[in-house]
């Protein structure tokens, strides 16, 4: 396809931006640390292994992803069941509102 000033130039899109992968590295680097030795999930009587960071105060609601306070350790099955029922994780402070 030509245009006025020449044939017309396809430029491959960023799969992420240049900001979010900066982040992202942030946040494999704190994950690591936090993660490096096996440590509970933050479920009282739960007894599994802590395997996925959880931010009870999600990006959506205006949380940080490299915050280390607002990071803990939750087993999958936890993990699954914060996202699947967010008024009892809510309760069970699993999650926070944003003006909270």
């Amino acid at each position: 396809m030509l245009t006025r000033s020449g044939p017309l130039r396809r430029t491959r899109l960023r799969p992420v931006s240049r900001k979010r992968a900066r982040v992202q590295r942030q946040r494999m680097g704190l994950i690591r640390g936090m993660f490096a030795e096996p440590a509970p999930c933050v479920v009282p009587g739960c007894g599994q292994v802590a395997t996925d960071p959880h931010e009870p105060l999600t990006r959506a609601r205006g949380g940080s992803i490299t915050d280390e306070s607002n990071i803990v350790g939750l087993c999958r099955a936890h993990h699954k069941w914060t996202h699947e029922n967010p008024e009892a994780a809510h309760k069970a402070g699993l999650l926070r509102h944003s003006w909270e």
